[in-house]
């Protein structure tokens, strides 16, 4: 039998996700400025000073989103990594792309939330630089590196790969709707992301794969 405490821890962490969902989807229909705590606390069904109480408020929130989102995402790279062990450069980069494309897939919401804050000049804008997107650039740049290295990989400014790349595989989940209205693609489905993937494929083997010399005649 559980304890009432058992019970109750487990009932806060309920409450605490129904406000977290909550918040993930009005602050990306109405952005974060735009929504209120009080909204928040209806659309969640949760007394009001709950969100004071667990979260310090709209800020907090925000922030809690963010944070969970990037280390989710390591965590799942990490074990990732850990399962397929050794790899060639371009197998390993290539199973971050596809890790991170159905990443954002599937939480869209705060995907879409993350890049508009950040496309946005603020100290929040700074801290998730300096804390997640260094880490997450790095999660792609070390085996671009390692790769060129190992001669497997042509000497390339390895920034600039990773910004074709990056604009590729965000501008999907930064704004599905022009990507549904004007391209007529649906962005969540899985037939899209497998084209993701094997468009950001194309883009790498192109920029970073050696090219074989013509043969002879």
């Amino acid at each position: 039998m559980k304890r009432a405490g058992e019970q109750s821890s487990k009932g806060a962490e309920q409450t605490k996700e129904r406000i977290l969902a909550a918040a993930a989807k009005l602050f990306d229909a109405q952005g974060f400025d735009g929504t209120t705590v009080r909204q928040i606390a209806k659309e969640a069904d949760v007394n009001l000073a709950l969100i004071s109480y667990h979260f310090k408020g709209k800020k907090g929130l925000l922030e809690l989103l963010i944070a969970s989102y990037y280390e989710t995402f390591f965590r799942l790279l990490a074990k990732q990594k850990a399962a397929n062990g050794e790899m060639d450069p371009l197998a390993e980069l290539l199973s971050v792309v596809r890790l991170y494309v159905y990443f954002q897939r599937d939480h869209a919401a705060v995907t879409r939330l993350i890049q508009r804050e950040l496309s946005v000049e603020s100290m929040l804008a700074r801290e998730v630089m300096t804390v997640y997107i260094h880490r997450w650039k790095y999660s792609f740049s070390s085996i671009i590196e390692d790769g060129i290295a190992r001669k497997l990989f042509v000497p390339v400014a390895v920034d600039q790969v990773l910004l074709a790349m990056t604009g590729l595989l965000v501008y999907p989940y930064l704004n599905p709707q022009a990507v549904r209205e004007v391209y007529y693609l649906e962005p969540g489905s899985d037939e899209f992301c497998e084209w993701l993937i094997a468009t950001v494929e194309q883009l790498l083997r192109s920029l970073l794969v050696p090219s074989l010399s013509p043969s002879s005649p």
